[in-house]
């Protein structure tokens, strides 16, 4: 299938590691022009130069939780580039915690990671996006936007947010620019792993037996990888989803128990 991403721009946002470098990555292995963002400098320029034999990848160090660091970020990609035809929207997930454990500040900060990160960039970005026949923006978002998982009051409330700002978007921007959001779920990563040893561990668990535990629970009796999210984020900024827009996409092996 074609999907018509060669020598598209795309910027994607704590693209180090994890999800967001394996979306890097797969929108390089189409051929698209890529630049990545971290909050850790060395981090990301290692990351591009690893990366660069797929392709065309520029890397640049901003706190998106920051809103002039957001501003200095675009103007660089679309200086860099050119111009922005794919937005990708992704955040170091919020620590675990409940309520109570829980202090202002770190409530703040992941507003400003989750929420507003997303609607600065959005806004930002939408001239760009705009231009040259039209783009497309998608969220790494998480399950937890259709259903709350244990321990993650932060995600819990956030990612709903980010959702119904994004759904919004997508009949605001429409038709020039197509707006979609990714619910990930029990896909393995660095995070997972630290969450497993911490949080979901039961009395003389080990991490590694918590993730075959919570593995056994997927339909698919397996964890997801990041390759596997990232055929989504390609699928949806591409061609192939030209007709969809305003959806939040779980990939998670089949444990969203919603109907929608």
């Amino acid at each position: 299938m074609e999907l018509g991403l060669s020598g598209k721009r795309v910027l994607v946002t704590a693209a180090s590691r994890g999800l967001g470098r394996a979306v890097a990555e797969a929108f390089l292995d189409e051929g698209c022009r890529v630049a990545i963002s971290s909050s850790h400098e060395e981090r990301i320029q290692r990351a591009a130069q690893e990366m660069s034999g797929r392709g065309e990848v520029i890397a640049m160090a901003a706190d998106i939780g920051e809103a002039d660091e957001c501003a200095e970020l675009l103007d660089w990609a679309l200086h860099k580039l050119g111009g922005l035809d794919v937005l990708v929207n992704n955040t170091v997930g919020p620590p675990p915690g409940s309520l109570e454990s829980l202090d202002e500040a770190q409530w703040r900060h992941a507003f400003d990671t989750i929420l507003m990160s997303a609607v600065r960039l959005c806004k930002g970005a939408l001239p760009a996006l705009k231009a040259d026949g039209g783009g497309a923006i998608v969220n790494l978002a998480s399950l937890t936007a259709k259903q709350p998982i244990d321990g993650l009051m932060l995600s819990n409330a956030l990612r709903p947010a980010l959702v119904g700002m994004a759904k919004t978007l997508s009949r605001e921007a429409a038709p020039g620019v197509r707006v979609n959001n990714i619910a990930t779920e029990h896909i393995l990563t660095d995070r997972i792993r630290n969450l497993a040893e911490t949080m979901w561990a039961k009395p003389g668990e080990t991490g590694e037996q918590v993730v075959q535990r919570m593995a056994a629970e997927v339909p698919l009796k397996r964890y997801g990888t990041p390759q596997e999210i990232a055929s989504a984020a390609v699928f949806l900024a591409s061609d192939a989803a030209s007709f969809i827009t305003g959806v939040t996409l779980a990939v998670d092996g089949g444990l969203d128990r919603g109907l929608f």
